[in-house]
């Protein structure tokens, strides 16, 4: 098990996608393509059919019936495509197994879905032990009445409650980045091993973490704020240029979304696909510098 540095998952990160950028371009590009023209298709005369009667109930059941089916191709799409991004860069010169990609990838998104469901469970059960526990210690909800907080005493003990909120609200956000950190590789392992089965995944995902947990939670943590840093920049420069070229107009609010969608959206998505790709490879640096040259 190796022990990884910030540093070296930052590295391998940015290698991977210097030398798969191409590839990547190509399937999230086509993927978003597909994705988008397959939501038009399903739900483009649907949303038109309900701003028409917005207060016909069956038209709002179907309307949930046709987008849960479009989320659910949309997500075989993404995370198949996701399979081949990673296959092809940990094995180049591999010819695409769509067979097992579209496969894997549900699989994959199957697992990890069971995985967040059972921590916000866990997550839910906890903070309602404390409070059982911290209702009782306040003596109930009589401490929060009306009449009680036009008492300083219980001003006091209203502001100690927000406090203690504000650090189950942190306490709850590091324990979602740890379960993320603790499964983050498993796609990789799977799609390094060929394997459709995402118990092996998640298993040996939670093995390789296990000496650099805390080390991935920050690499997460640094990276989700660069990616926000970044958004915003850049959505104020290109906003705001091609807003007063546009001058409002529906012509320029659609160029707008589509430089968007390229100059932001996109490189995100890719940097997103090549995080756990950069773990794995710091956490698993067989011939890294071969794969990724």
């Amino acid at each position: 098990m190796t022990k990884m540095s910030i540093g070296a998952a930052f590295s391998e990160t940015f290698a991977f996608l210097k030398a798969n950028w191409q590839q990547m371009l190509l399937w999230v590009g086509g993927a978003l393509v597909v994705v988008g023209l397959l939501g038009y298709l399903f739900l483009g005369s649907t949303f038109s059919a309900m701003a028409l009667a917005p207060n016909d109930p069956s038209l709002v059941m179907g309307a949930f019936g046709k987008i849960f089916l479009f989320a659910l191709i949309a997500a075989v799409i993404l995370y198949g495509v996701s399979m081949l991004i990673w296959r092809g860069g940990l094995h180049p010169g591999e010819a695409p197994n769509f067979a097992w990609a579209f496969q894997a990838g549900p699989a994959f998104a199957f697992g990890m879905f069971v995985v967040m469901v059972a921590a916000y469970i866990l997550v839910f059960i906890v903070m309602f032990i404390l409070t059982l526990i911290f209702g009782a210690a306040l003596g109930g909800m009589g401490a929060l009445s009306p009449s009680a907080l036009e008492s300083g005493a219980a001003g006091a003990v209203g502001g100690g409650a927000i406090f203690l909120m504000i650090i189950l609200y942190i306490a709850v956000i590091v324990f979602m980045l740890w379960v993320q950190a603790r499964f983050s590789v498993a796609g990789p392992v799977m799609a390094d091993r060929l394997t459709r089965n995402p118990v092996t995944g998640l298993g040996e995902s939670w093995r390789l973490t296990g000496a650099s947990q805390w080390a991935i939670v920050g690499f997460y943590l640094l990276f989700t704020i660069g990616i926000f840093i970044y958004a915003l920049i850049a959505g104020m420069i290109f906003g705001g240029i091609l807003g007063a070229i546009a001058g409002g107009s529906v012509v320029g609010a659609i160029l707008t979304m589509i430089v968007m969608a390229a100059a932001v959206y996109l490189p995100m998505i890719m940097i997103s696909f090549s995080m756990p790709i950069g773990i794995y490879r710091a956490l698993a640096p067989r011939a890294s510098g071969d794969v990724f040259a």
